[in-house]
């Protein structure tokens, strides 16, 4: 009996040969691709996946301060508003000098004399000069329009004309108030600037002014602990991983990880009862530590996303990269023509072992135990040692490497075994099937205008729930949800003609002529809707997040057809009316609604819906404004609250186009008291209050701009 797999004959100079100029060759493209900004991106993303698997500190020495949104709100409750009087900031130094904190770093700009007066800031000012441990930020600027004099960068700068790193080169810097500067310990950069994703993985360590290196925030704490020679940074004493920009990558603790925390409320009680339990607490948490104060508050705007989180306050970072200097946490990407050495032995070794394999099953399993075992490899590098030994390329280049040799071994060697793969990326009604069978001259290129009723779809906050499940639960959430929704589409006799990501688009009236295709596409959308909820009870059940799903109908003509080219093509529908319902699915954002039509389609749809008008908009790429409804419910099938609700609704809007905006709010207000959830009413609650404040001009149409929604 023969074996379940067998081997070719014992390894040969040819095959060796073989293997090494299919992996010289990878390598060769893998140096290509690197070159390429774009993968970089893709490869800090997975360097992002390591870091959110770090083990969180259990004392990072570094505390922060937070101006957050409880602080504003109980200040402001008793009559100090943001900008806070800068003597709010005075107990906090008291209380962290008093307690021995190492040092205490500002993440807030200073940049102009407080609206208090003189007094205000003289007395931060002094209280800065006691402390003796403040640093203060400065937002160093490339443009030329802000503060160009050298004399604070001179004080606090390094003057060294002879580092070879390319930092960044400021032409103006925004300098806190002079009265702050006299007693500081330093001034920091707090400039930073993220990666071509947005997210923000490192910080350049110095900037460089008018021949002078100046510190970032963190660094200006220890700048007599650093030296730059040539292409080197070193830290008391030792070198630190920076690119050619001086860049330093931030080590993340993992997902979970937060600093410990106090608020700038707690401090101030702190000072005010020094011989309290607070204080002691207080005291015991920044004694020996840094402090950072930071604005935490979402309305301050400091919001950042890093390898670890989607928002996080800048401070953060600033937190982080003092946490690596003091810990020596610093990540040491490999060198590339290391990474190229180690890439060329792998790829050598796959394809080696798959050229010599006969079973392609046996080289599957090679395959997998390289493209998993790598990641594996790579992990414990990176946990255990700091080490990025990167992961994208290579794992392209063992696709590329078994994708060549198997290529070789199965065909150029005369295999005759033949894998056929149909991949289906679109679902496809009956209907269409047998009209294409019985007309199969249309299945060529071309369209035909015809008129129909396109439907769009989407789920909200999909990309936020993707973070937070894995690949494996968002599969099935999605295969589970286009289920039950392409059933009940289809069954509507409706046509899918696409999935976009987590959206559908379909449409109904072609190629099978359907007198009311409005309404079956508005009784589709109902049924959906429906469904949706007895889905997201199965999922409350299981402690999971609701889905919301939003859906936009727009009636009108279209080109359908096949379209592509010669050798691939769909079936699909292209026109300035697809875009339309595109838009209409997009606007329910605005509105908290869960179903908009376009007038055309509640016309079509005549007396087997109910639905109530929201506004009248000017969409995008028309120059006519188009009437949009809110799907309610089929006839005789809403509740007598929803109709009286519907009655008010539609009365305010008519007073809100007749600018009577004080009697329209009050007609939206009843709306919202007969249905709380009345989301529509309450946004034209809040148009009525802004128009009522700062009234339109005399031309005002009541059309909804673009801009506006």
């Amino acid at each position: 009996m023969a074996a379940p797999f067998l081997f070719r004959p014992p390894l040969s100079v040819k095959s060796i040969a073989l293997g090494s100029l299919i992996s010289a060759i990878t390598t060769a493209i893998l140096l290509t691709l690197s070159l390429w900004a774009g993968l970089d991106t893709y490869e800090l993303k997975s360097l992002d996946f390591f870091q959110k698997l770090n083990s969180p500190l259990s004392d990072p020495g570094v505390v922060m301060v937070e101006i957050d949104q409880k602080s504003l709100t109980t200040l402001s409750d008793q009559g100090i508003y943001w900008p806070w009087p800068r003597q709010m900031y005075v107990p906090m130094i008291d209380v962290c000098s008093r307690a021995g904190a190492q040092g205490i770093l500002f993440d807030v700009i200073f940049s102009e004399p407080s609206s208090y007066g003189r007094e205000d800031d003289s007395a931060f000012g002094q209280s800065i000069e006691e402390g003796q441990n403040v640093i203060l930020p400065i937002s160093m600027s490339e443009g030329d329009e802000h503060k160009t004099d050298i004399a604070p960068i001179r004080r606090f700068g390094i003057r060294n004309d002879t580092s070879e790193l390319l930092f960044r080169e400021a032409c103006s810097y925004v300098p806190p108030i002079d009265v702050l500067t006299a007693g500081v310990r330093g001034l920091g950069d707090v400039m930073i600037a993220p990666d071509r994703d947005g997210v923000y993985r490192r910080v350049a360590l110095f900037s460089r002014y008018k021949g002078y290196v100046f510190p970032s925030l963190a660094v200006a704490l220890f700048t007599d602990r650093f030296a730059l020679r040539g292409e080197d940074v070193l830290f008391d004493g030792h070198p630190l991983p920076v690119n050619r920009q001086g860049e330093l990558l931030l080590h993340y603790y993992g997902r979970e990880f937060q600093f410990p925390r106090l608020t700038i409320t707690e401090m101030i009680a702190a000072y005010q009862q020094p011989e309290s339990g607070l204080f002691e607490n207080v005291s015991s948490q920044v004694k020996d530590r840094l402090v950072i104060v930071a604005l935490t508050a979402p309305g301050l705007h400091d919001l950042k996303p890093t390898s670890v989180t989607s928002r996080s306050p800048g401070a953060y970072v600033h937190a982080t990269l003092l946490v690596n200097l003091l810990r020596g946490h610093h990540i040491r990407p490999m060198a590339g023509p290391w990474m190229m050495v180690i890439m060329f032995l792998l790829g050598t070794l796959l394809g080696l072992l798959v050229i010599t394999i006969f079973s392609f099953w046996i080289n599957t399993l090679v395959f997998l135990c390289f493209v998993i075992g790598w990641p594996f490899v790579s992990f414990c590098f990176f946990y255990y040692a700091q080490r990025w030994m990167g992961l994208l390329p290579y794992e392209i280049g063992f696709f590329l490497v078994f994708g060549v040799s198997a290529t070789y071994s199965y065909y150029a060697e005369g295999k005759k075994r033949r894998m056929i793969r149909h991949v289906f990326s679109r679902y496809m009604s009956e209907d269409l099937v047998r009209e294409l069978e019985a007309h199969p001259e249309r299945a060529k290129l071309g369209g035909v205008r015809q008129h129909i009723t396109i439907f769009f779809s989407d789920l909200a906050n999909f990309t936020g729930l993707c973070e937070q499940s894995t690949p494996e639960n968002i599969v099935g959430l999605l295969n589970e949800y286009f289920t039950v929704m392409t059933e009940i589409i289809l069954e509507a006799k409706g046509v899918i003609d696409k999935y976009q990501g987590d959206g559908i688009m379909a449409f109904w009236g072609a190629p099978v002529l359907v007198q009311d295709h409005a309404v079956m596409a508005c009784l589709a959308a109902l049924r959906c809707q429906q469904n949706m909820k007895s889905i997201n009870r199965r999922r409350e059940k299981d402690g999971q997040s609701p889905l919301h799903m939003r859906i936009g109908l727009h009636s009108g003509e279209a080109i359908v057809g096949n379209m592509g080219s010669a050798r691939r093509f769909d079936y699909t529908i292209v026109g300035d009316n697809v875009n339309v319902a595109s838009r209409l699915e997009g606007l329910n954002r605005s509105f908290g609604t869960d179903i908009i039509i376009s007038e055309t389609t509640r016309e079509q749809a005549g007396g087997r819906i109910v639905a109530r008008e929201l506004d009248l908009i000017a969409v995008k790429g028309r120059e006519r404004p188009i009437r949009i409804f809110q799907l309610l419910g089929e006839k005789d099938q809403i509740a007598e609250s929803d109709e009286r609700g519907k009655m008010l609704f539609e009365e305010g809007l008519g007073l809100y186009r007749m600018r009577r905006f004080g009697e329209a709010q009050t007609r939206f207000e009843d709306a919202v008291r007969i249905n709380p959830g009345d989301q529509p009413a309450r946004a034209f609650v809040r148009r009525c209050q802004d128009l009522r404040a700062t009234p339109p001009p005399p031309d005002w149409d009541g059309v909804t701009r673009a801009s506006d929604t």
